[in-house]
């Protein structure tokens, strides 16, 4: 199989899983958020906020070293990665559990701390399987990633519904993953028959460490930057503001976190096999970025058109506090799709310095304009947010144009089609269609599909060329559909 299928291959299991993922959380949530409070998802949210950032401190690069060195020592560098990983790991727990009621305290809530004791649970056993995840990735063998992830997490959802039936509370959010976490952790050691040498390999910690600290510095405040918001919400405005953000902020990138998780997965690899070759590493990045723009924006523009009927329909009355924030918070993830691969891109030319130093600057620029946003509430933190992350994503998408001999205004003539698209659907619908029928939030949510495909036909009719381009690069993988989308599009060629 060639390189640009098996690449294709891997993304479409990958977008099946998401998409599956997706389809059991909606049904999984719209029963969940009916029982419980808008407090206990906040609660959830500072946890994980905690756990994360200790965990970004201390483990991250690995996976990327793994996947990024072709040594002729690599099986000496994969076990001493291994070792590092695990001690890393351990030192998480230790950390969590000795400041985690200080956490607790500062939050005001008691239940944090418990929370925190039952997520380093999963989190103990999800690091350790690291490196046998790293090796399918690196070899793009991600059928298997597939097929383990979507059992477990389909597990995970139903086993929250009946943790919640039971009574667990807010607690029906964490329990089901930490038992599901050993068993997948088993599963990918035994898919790879890999397996630790029982020495430590210390004398190769040192060149793991001087490529994964870049790495690490700028998670962290990347880290920051994602959570950032959460952290001041929920000290500022409480934890029943934070579970509304949350949520918000959840829907509104519901597109571009699955974005974001493909392109991490599928394109580091992919960047540090053509590394050597800039023509080839360019010509990919951009091909790339057309394709998100044409598979996001469509989609985005819908959640932000059909925001009202999708928390109605499936959160319930109680939650229509979500809808403008999460109305705003679409724009912001416009920006965010496409500035997703600039990471990859950094962490597979050997530069995770630039990402570490923009992100250093941006970091304290953020946090400071969420401060002051939250003054106004959580649509207030909203505007803000937007407002810095899509600056954000300009200057990150330059900053990697640039490292690969490119300009923004090249970037732009390949998704005009989708920027221009995007402002003329939220124009047209925005308005007539959406106040005609506001009242019945079902028929809104019947026309989201429509949204998207009214999306895709503008571009086909006003940017003939550009969407050739897209039409030839998505049917030249999926053999057989496209004498059928050339009839849905009426495209002729």
């Amino acid at each position: 199989m060639s390189l640009g299928k098996k690449v294709f291959s891997s993304a479409f299991l990958l977008l099946i899983r998401k998409i599956w993922s997706n389809v059991i959380n909606l049904v999984v949530m719209a029963f969940l958020a009916r029982i419980l409070s808008k407090e206990d998802f906040g609660l959830l949210a500072i946890s994980s906020v905690f756990l994360g950032i200790i965990n970004t401190l201390a483990t991250s690069g690995i996976s990327e070293y793994v996947v990024y060195y072709d040594g002729e020592d690599r099986k000496s560098k994969l076990n001493a990665a291994f070792w590092l990983n695990a001690l890393l790991t351990a030192a998480v727990v230790l950390v969590v559990v000795a400041t985690g009621p200080w956490w607790a305290d500062f939050y005001h809530n008691d239940k944090i701390y418990n929370l925190l004791l039952v997520l380093i649970i999963p989190f103990f056993f999800e690091m350790n399987s690291t490196i046998p995840r790293a090796l399918l990735r690196k070899e793009l063998e991600y059928k298997s990633i597939v097929y383990f992830t979507s059992l477990s997490m389909t597990f995970v959802s139903f086993g929250k519904l009946a943790a919640a039936w039971w009574g667990l509370g807010v607690y029906s959010l964490v329990v089901p993953q930490a038992v599901a976490s050993p068993l997948l952790m088993i599963a990918f050691f035994l898919k790879t028959k890999w397996k630790p040498w029982a020495t430590l390999g210390i004398a190769h910690f040192k060149p793991i460490f001087n490529y994964c600290k870049h790495i690490v510095g700028g998670r962290v405040l990347t880290k920051l930057v994602n959570e950032g918001d959460n952290l001041i919400v929920g000290k500022v405005l409480g934890m029943e503001a934070l579970g509304i953000y949350a949520l918000a902020f959840q829907l509104a990138n519901l597109v571009t976190t699955n974005v974001v998780f493909l392109v991490n997965d599928i394109f580091l690899p992919l960047f540090s096999k053509v590394k050597g070759d800039n023509k080839r590493l360019r010509d990919l990045y951009i091909r790339m970025i057309q394709f998100l723009g044409f598979l996001s924006f469509p989609l985005i523009t819908a959640l932000c058109l059909g925001a009202e009927s999708i928390v109605y329909f499936i959160y319930g009355t109680k939650w229509l506090d979500a809808v403008l924030p999460f109305q705003i918070l679409c724009l912001f993830a416009l920006g965010r799709s496409l500035s997703s691969p600039s990471s990859a891109l950094f962490s597979a030319v050997g530069r995770p310095d630039i990402g570490f130093k923009f992100t250093a600057y941006f970091t304290p620029v953020f946090l400071l304009f969420v401060f002051l946003g939250s003054q106004f509430g959580v649509v207030g933190v909203a505007v803000s947010t937007t407002f810095v992350r899509v600056v954000g994503s300009v200057v990150s998408l330059s900053l990697s144009l640039n490292l690969i001999g490119l300009r923004l205004h090249d970037l732009f003539e390949r998704v005009k089609s989708n920027i221009i698209g995007t402002v003329l659907v939220m124009l047209i619908f925005s308005w007539s269609f959406f106040t005609q029928f506001k009242e019945e939030v079902y028929v809104l949510l019947i026309f989201i599909p429509l949204l998207i495909y009214g999306h895709l036909l503008i571009q086909r009719f006003l940017f003939h060329k550009e969407f050739a381009i897209f039409f030839t690069e998505f049917t030249k993988y999926l053999k057989g559909t496209e004498k059928f989308l050339r009839r849905v599009f009426i495209f002729n060629g």
